[in-house]
């Protein structure tokens, strides 16, 4: 890391401990600062610089500092103990058996860790060297982008990124509004408009701009990228009093957006470096952990008691032999014996002794092992073709690894209904307008029951007719681009935040309301050929808790209107005049159709109630604390007296693939329920149309319940329900629920709310606010049971409940990408999720939970034979292997064949998985990862490690195996022992491999011959010099004593036969399983269907990927070789 990257990072650490002393943030334009207060300056350096510092480390902290994160690792640490400890006492074995395996680890975490890290130092040194145009002295200038300061005025082009985040003073436009993308930000590529104050926005010059003189009041730095509370204090030129703006969102310019559309802008800083909500969002969320992470840490914890326990053992042990007379041979002299509990031979250092004689039970390599093997398995994830979507041309993506076998446990799916199970593509259908309703055929709109008749217009005599697509031309936040067409006639383009806004608009223009877009704050609309323009007043957005929008615009007559459409609860209380209850029998419906429905209303205001509301509204909005509140507390008060125009129906057509998605889920036992916040009757009629409610389900309501008494009444009335006639394969229960109850079951009901829905195959909670999805899920995750959850939406409202689920899947939709920046995994469609969980889910979690048991069955098999030695060598802590072997067993003879198993590992192939969910059920509750499990694979590597051992003591007896071996005593017996346990180990995973590729025999094979190779070289002669130079390292016990061994015919008989005794258990049990007690999985397994295909290279044409230029490398999941990548052109 040169000497500059570790500048710019001091830059960005030393003046950043920013103290919020203040309620706010006072920013001053071109940094000028009243001459009356000097504590201003002092205060403004506070504010973090624009150094952007991405990286964790530097030259001088790498060491300590990874060393220290790697050391919080309860394994590293203990390894790092057993390494001390051998150093200060008279250890059995070289330290190297224990320090060179941890600083293998720790090495190649390292170097991984560091190569990371020296890619973010060199993005950070391009990102903050970047030319910037700042405003110095009068004149635009260039500067580094790291030297921009709070309070700069910065000038950025078209197609630029904006460096830091601004608030708008001009741009090229002389009504101040600019474009940008966000697509850095939230993957949104739409334009977004933002606009610069009127007061600024004529200063389109840096000359202009430098006598500027005004601050900017505003909150502290938030992550949040779609809210900014603030105002701004304008100064006249010519003197006067000054002039207070309030600032919003629409006026703020987002680091890492880019302007598009416009020839400049100019803006001033008002947060830099790591105080941007770009910086602020990318800290990472809380961390989860996996099920099966938690298992090997139980694990982990059983085997640190199985090591102390047999230290104390063999501890206790040794001093009773020494203390009997026969303790000893009687050749040596008998002493009293003297237990001391330090000391060289005391107690603690005889019990550190077979302390580190043992600690090889827990697998050093088995964090980095799993660390890599998820990290792999999640590119597998995205590489897989057929979870790419040709349409949009997007793949799925892992923004986590660390928890893929997760995907393997789930037991609730909870999903959004809006842009998840339907295509969010809106489509008008029909309306209610004055009591009437009228449908649209061929773009044209009729009366209900005359489609037969002529067509109605906004342009007909009906008024009713007009003032309604009047109303959806008005209130909205669509921004309009005009478009020329082959005979020079404008055609408008909408862009809008919502697909529903969007559909609303276009039907207007269909029925002769065409919306033309904004000028300044003016709206051009069209109607019946004349164009007329409406001021904007105010815009009170949409919010989830309201359910509603408003607008209150200026006539060209100059009447004042207030707009508003929304949910029909939201609506329809607030309403003064109109068919209020013929048109909620259209609205409902509407709904039992499977439509989305809003309800619009018109409010015209006298000149003194627009001066009230005004005064009421601009005061909130100037506010910089509690803006939000503020607002809603205004919204609420004004929002009432509506005379209802009418109602719409909105198609949103259902997602391809989305009932068989579902279906699949439930024949594999997970549970499905949809949070929506549409209202009941729509949510129900969308529910069967997917399959969530099927025939035959006996469906229980408690909706609509306002008190706490009556939500009760109902829970318990479906409660008693199912306990008289319990739910059956033919007759299940399903539960829908609104809102309103679900708030009173929050704070009063959940056990019984709880106990009702573990009897219903399916729960509809509708009219659900994004807070109260979050807690539905924390609900069901947090219950005594404590379930595996996942949460999978498209929208902004989902975010709460994907975060709080177990795992989070994010849909790339069309409410842009807040869900997928949020998630753990994002697809393109729901029914991607069949894919992800009944395969992937599967693979992962076999591999997974087969990885974990195999490491902590190697070791016991590996050092229960050193155990059980010091039975026959008076307990005197004489090591049975040699330090190479034990060096090396899970370094190099082990350690690559599972690596392999855990990325390649297919029990069951990806057709037979998706046709048959039931076998999910088989994975299900961590079931490869239970106890019964576990302690078959333990019981196994005990009875290996008897064969091993008593099976070699057998043969070392008497001359069995030559006289000749006699003479290298001890270390020929504990390297027959080493051979047999190099083989058997490798073949036990042999036996539970299903899917064999060209990679799995090279790993599994080459190990052995790899064991048998370097032995054969440790032993022989021209090793021996090296051996003779390093001798306090590496052993001569060890010279010529393989050749010996090898040399005998009778050796290799032993070892087969040993092999096979070890073996016989493990092939008896699995083919008296398989033939006579088959699990579901195995059953497919010994069928045709499970056939995997030869191993071959992905054709081009065989992917959706070659669409564009860009070079992409892809994996064909279904194919026989390991990996089967090809590079093709996107």
């Amino acid at each position: 890391m040169p000497l500059g990257g570790l500048k710019d990072r001091l830059l960005g650490l030393l003046p950043g401990r920013v103290r919020h002393d203040e309620e706010w943030r006072t920013v001053y334009v071109l940094n000028k600062y009243p001459s009356n207060d000097a504590d201003i300056e002092v205060k403004q350096r506070r504010y973090a610089n624009n150094v952007i510092v991405t990286s964790k480390y530097t030259i001088l902290n790498f060491i300590p500092k990874n060393l220290f994160e790697q050391f919080r690792r309860i394994a590293n640490f203990y390894f790092l103990c057993i390494g001390v400890i051998q150093l200060l006492i008279d250890s059995p074995v070289s330290p190297v058996t224990s320090i060179l395996p941890l600083v293998f680890v720790i090495t190649v975490t390292a170097i991984k860790q560091g190569y990371e890290d020296w890619l973010r130092h060199k993005a950070d040194r391009e990102v903050n060297k970047r030319p910037t145009k700042v405003i110095r002295q009068g004149q635009v200038q260039d500067v580094p982008s790291k030297n921009v300061k709070v309070g700069d005025i910065v000038q950025v082009l078209d197609d630029e990124e904006i460096p830091c985040d601004l608030v708008v003073l001009s741009c090229d436009d002389p009504d101040g509004t600019c474009y940008i993308t966000t697509a850095n930000l939230d993957g949104e590529t739409n334009l977004k408009v933002r606009n610069a104050l009127s007061d600024t926005a004529g200063m389109q010059s840096a000359e202009q701009l430098s006598h500027l003189i005004s601050h900017v009041e505003c909150e502290h730095p938030k992550e949040d990228l779609y809210s900014f509370s603030g105002r701004m204090v304008v100064a006249p030129r010519g003197g006067g009093e000054s002039v207070l703006k309030a600032l919003g969102p629409q006026n703020l310019l987002l680091r890492g957006a880019r302007l598009k559309n416009s020839s400049y802008t100019f803006g001033v800083a008002v947060y830099t470096g790591r105080e941007t909500k770009m910086a602020l969002n990318q800290q990472q969320g809380a961390h989860k952990f996996s099920t099966v992470e938690k298992t090997m840490n139980v694990f982990l914890i059983v085997f640190l008691i199985v090591l102390l326990s047999q230290g104390a053992l063999c501890t206790g042990l040794m001093f009773w032999k020494q203390g009997t007379p026969s303790g000893k041979p009687s050749y040596i002299y008998q002493e009293d014996l003297k237990v001391t509990f330090t000391g060289s031979n005391g107690v603690l250092d005889t019990f550190l002794v077979f302390l580190i004689l043992y600690n090889y039970v827990i697998p050093i390599s088995l964090y980095v092992t799993v660390e890599l093997q998820k990290f792999i398995g999640a590119l597998f994830f995205a590489w897989d073709h057929k979870m790419y979507f040709e349409e949009t041309d997007e793949r799925a993506i892992a923004n986590t690894s660390d928890l893929n076998e997760e995907l393997g446990q789930i037991e609730y799916v909870f999903t959004d209904k809006t842009g998840t199970l339907t295509e969010n593509d809106m489509q008008f259908r029909e309306c209610s307008i004055n009591g009437c309703q009228y449908v649209e055929l061929n773009s044209q709109l009729f009366v209900a029951d005359q489609t037969d008749g002529p067509c109605v217009s906004a342009q007909s005599v009906c008024p009713e007719v007009m003032q309604f697509f009047l109303a959806l031309s008005l209130c909205h936040t669509v921004q309009a681009s005009k478009e020329t067409n082959q005979d020079s006639i404008y055609d408008y383009r909408y862009q809008a935040s919502s697909p529903d806004e969007k559909a609303l608009v276009e039907a207007a223009v269909r029925f002769g309301v065409t919306y033309q877009g904004k000028i300044g704050d003016d709206i051009e609309v069209k109607v019946a050929d004349v164009i007329e323009r409406y001021t904007l007043l105010h815009i009170l957005e949409f919010d989830s808790t309201r359910k509603r929008m408003s607008v209150i615009v200026r006539s060209p007559r100059g009447e004042h209107m207030m707009l508003v459409k929304g949910a029909e609860t939201a609506v329809l209380d607030r309403l003064a005049s109109g068919p209020k209850n013929i048109t909620l029998d259209h609205v409902n419906e509407y709904a039992e159709k499977g439509l989305r429905t809003l309800v619009v209303g018109r409010r015209v205001l006298s000149g003194d109630e627009y001066v009230v509301i005004n005064a009421k509204i601009d005061k909130a909005k100037q506010a910089i604390l509690d803006r939000e509140e503020q607002l809603a507390r205004v919204y609420d008060e004004v929002e009432r007296d509506f005379h209802i125009l009418g109602a719409t129906a909105v198609e949103d057509r259902l997602q391809d693939g989305v009932p068989e998605t579902i279906e699949a889920l439930r024949q594999a036992g997970i549970k499905v329920w949809v949070l929506t916040g549409d209202k009941e009757e729509t949510a129900v009629n969308i529910s069967h149309s997917c399959g969530h409610f099927k025939a035959g389900m006996e469906i229980m309501f408690v909706t609509k319940k306002q008190s706490e008494r009556e939500c009760q009444e109902e829970l318990v009335s479906c409660r008693d329900k199912i306990q008289r006639r319990p739910p059956t394969d033919s007759r299940p229960y399903a539960l829908v629920i609104d809102g309103f109850s679900v708030s009173h079951v929050l704070r009063d009901f959940s056990d019984l709310f709880l106990e009702i829905c573990q009897k219903c195959v399916a729960v509809l909670c509708c009219r659900m606010s994004p807070l109260q999805k979050a807690q539905i899920v924390q609900l069901v995750k947090s219950c005594r049971k404590k379930p595996v959850t996942l949460a999978i939406g498209d929208g902004a409202n989902d975010c709460g409940m994907i975060q709080e689920a177990h795992v989070g899947i994010g849909v790339m939709g069309k409410e842009g990408r807040q869900a997928v920046r949020t998630s753990d995994y994002a697809v393109a469609r729901f029914k991607f999720l069949r894919r992800i969980l009944l395969v992937h889910g599967h693979w992962y979690y076999v591999r997974a939970a087969v990885m974990v048991q195999y490491f902590f069955y190697k070791n016991v098999c590996f050092i229960t034979p050193q155990f059980f030695y010091a039975f026959f060598t008076s307990f005197s802590g004489q090591p049975l292997y040699l330090a190479f072997f034990l060096t090396a067993y899970n370094i190099f003879f082990t350690s690559l064949p599972i690596f392999v198993y855990g990325i390649f590992e297919q029990n069951v192939n990806s057709d037979a998985l998706q046709s048959q969910p039931h076998l999910y059920r088989d994975i299900s509750k961590n079931y490869r990862l239970s106890w019964t499990e576990f302690f078959f694979w333990i019981m196994s590597g005990y009875w290996h490690a008897l064969v091993f051992f008593f099976g070699s003591y057998f043969f070392f007896q008497g001359d069995a195996l030559g006289p000749a071996m006699l003479q290298y005593g001890n270390w020929s017996f504990g390297t027959f022992v080493f051979t047999v346990c190099i083989i058997v180990s490798n073949l036990k995973l042999a036996l539970v491999t299903h899917y064999w590729t060209w990679m799995t025999h090279v790993s599994t094979w080459g190990s052995i011959a790899l064991f048998f190779v370097s032995t054969i070289t440790y032993s022989s002669q021209t090793w021996k010099g090296f051996q003779l130079a390093f001798s306090d390292v590496i052993s001569l016990d060890m010279y010529k004593l393989f050749y010996q061994l090898l040399s005998q015919g009778v050796v290799w008989l032993a070892i087969l036969l040993l092999i096979f005794m070890s073996l016989l258990p493990d092939i008896f049990f699995m083919l008296v399983g398989r033939h006579f007690f088959p699990s579901e999985t195995q059953k497919v397994q010994a069928g045709p269907a499970n056939k995997h295909k030869k191993s071959s290279v992905a054709n081009c044409s065989d992917t959706s990927y070659n669409r564009t230029c860009e070079s992409m490398v892809i994996l064909d999941c279904e194919q026989g070789s390991t990996v089967t990548l090809t590079s093709v052109k996107r």
